[in-house]
C-alpha cells in the first residue's frame, strides 16, 4: 500500500473504498462550493457509501425502472461488439464506411477484480498510444475504456461508455451515453450539462495520458460526443463533436478548490477519527443546494442541517438569492419587523426596505 493510500484508509476508518467514477467526480463539479462532498469523494467514498456504512440508513437511489431503462439501453448499444452505436456513427456521416476497427476493453479483460481492472486500464492505454503513435491500426471506437485520473493527488479510475475517432482524427473524443429521451429543445438542460461534465471528466483523463507520454495535451481538444435515445424507443439519437469548454473550465476550478489536496482534507477530520463517525461528516461544511437530490444521497441530512441554520436556500434558489445579504432567514425577519440589531450595513438596509415593500403590497392584495 502506498503512503496516499494508507493515509486514504485511516480517513475512510475501515469503510471498502469504491470507484467513485466519472459520474461521482461530475457531481462535486455539480456543487463546487460543497466541501463535504468533495472530501468524501477525494477519499475514495461516495455519498451512498457515507448513507449506508456510516448513518445505516437506505440511500435514496435510481428508480429501479430507470436503472433497469439505462443499464438496457447502454447494453444495447454496446453488445455485438458496438454494432449499433457503430451504425449511428456511421448513418450520420461521422465514420467512413471503411472506419469500422472497434475495441472492447471490457471484452478484453472482463470480471471486477483487481488483475481484470488493472488489464482495462492497460489495454486503454496501449490503444490510446497506439493511436497517439499514428498507428493505422487503431480501432474508430474503444468501448469501455479506462484510464486513471488524478484529483488533488489521489488516483480515481473512471471506466467510460466509449471513445471515438476517425482514421485521420490525431486522437479521440470521449463519448457518453444516457437513456434520456431527447426531446429537442424540451429535453431537461440539467441533465444534458451533467451528461457533458460526465464526458468532460473523461476529456481530463485523457489529457493527463497524454501529458504523461510526452504529448500535447491539447490533442484531447474540447469536444465531446453524446447518444440520447428517440422518445418511445432505443433508437439512438447521436450528438456528435458538441463543445464542453465551459464543462472542461468548470472541472478545472472544481479541481483547484480546497480541499487541494490530501493534507487538507486530513485537517477536516479531527485527530483518531475518521469519515466512519457520523460527527465527523456532520461537523464538514457543506453547501446546501435545492439540486442536491438529483445528485447526492446526503441531501436529506444537509438540507436538515441548512433548515435548523435558518438558511435562505430552504426556501428555494430565489430566496437564497434576494435574502443573502442577510445571511439567514432568522435575521431576514428581524429587518422585516425592525427588531434586534439596526442593519449592519447598506446591504441589509436596502433588503429591509425591499422586504417592508413587498409585506405592504402582499398585505394590500390580501386585504384591498
Amino acid at each position: 500500500m502506498t503512503p496516499a493510500n494508507a493515509r486514504l484508509a485511516r480517513l475512510r476508518g475501515g469503510i471498502p473504498a469504491v470507484e467513485v467514477g466519472a459520474r461521482g467526480i461530475e457531481s462535486v463539479a455539480r456543487n463546487a462550493g460543497c466541501t463535504r462532498l468533495r472530501a468524501i469523494v477525494i477519499s475514495g467514498l461516495t455519498p451512498t457509501e457515507i448513507i449506508k456504512h456510516v448513518f445505516n440508513a437506505e440511500p435514496d437511489i435510481m428508480s429501479p425502472f430507470a436503472m433497469t431503462l439505462s443499464q438496457a439501453y447502454e447494453r444495447r448499444l454496446l453488445e455485438n461488439g458496438g454494432a449499433s452505436l457503430l451504425t449511428a456513427y456511421r448513418e450520420k456521416g461521422h465514420l467512413a464506411t471503411s472506419e469500422v476497427k472497434i475495441s472492447s476493453v471490457a471484452d478484453h479483460a472482463p470480471g471486477g477484480g483487481v488483475l481484470a481492472r488493472q488489464r482495462r486500464e492497460l489495454e486503454t492505454q496501449r490503444l490510446l498510444d497506439m493511436k497517439h503513435a499514428g498507428n493505422p491500426l487503431a480501432p474508430n471506437l474503444i468501448l469501455n475504456p479506462r484510464l486513471p485520473l488524478a484529483l488533488v493527488g489521489v488516483t480515481h479510475a473512471i471506466e467510460l461508455d466509449y471513445m471515438v475517432a476517425s482514421d485521420d482524427a490525431r486522437s479521440y473524443r470521449v463519448g457518453v451515453i444516457k437513456s434520456y429521451a431527447d426531446r429537442g429543445g424540451k429535453t431537461d438542460k440539467a441533465d444534458i450539462r451533467a451528461a457533458c461534465r460526465e464526458a468532460a471528466v473523461g476529456t481530463l483523463a485523457l489529457r493527463q495520458h497524454l501529458e504523461s507520454r510526452g504529448d500535447d495535451p491539447d490533442l484531447a481538444g474540447d469536444r465531446i460526443d453524446m447518444v440520447l435515445r428517440a422518445p418511445g424507443s432505443f433508437v439512438p439519437r447521436l450528438f456528435a463533436s458538441m463543445r464542453a469548454e465551459s464543462e472542461m473550465a468548470s472541472l478545472v476550478r472544481t479541481l483547484s478548490t480546497a480541499p487541494a489536496d490530501l493534507d487538507e482534507v486530513e485537517q477536516l477530520v479531527p485527530a483518531g477519527t475518521s469519515f466512519a463517525d457520523p460527527r465527523v461528516i456532520n461537523q464538514i461544511p457543506n453547501n446546501y443546494r435545492s439540486n442536491c437530490k438529483e445528485h447526492c444521497a446526503l441531501w436529506e441530512r444537509c438540507r436538515a442541517q441548512a433548515l435548523a441554520a435558518g438558511q435562505p436556500i430552504i426556501l428555494g434558489d430565489a430566496a437564497a438569492e434576494q435574502l443573502a445579504a442577510a445571511g439567514s432567514i432568522t435575521r431576514a425577519l428581524d429587518l422585516l419587523d425592525g427588531r434586534g440589531r439596526p442593519p449592519d450595513n447598506r446591504a441589509e438596509a436596502a433588503l429591509a426596505t425591499e422586504l417592508r415593500a413587498a409585506a405592504l403590497l402582499l398585505d394590500r392584495i390580501a386585504n384591498g
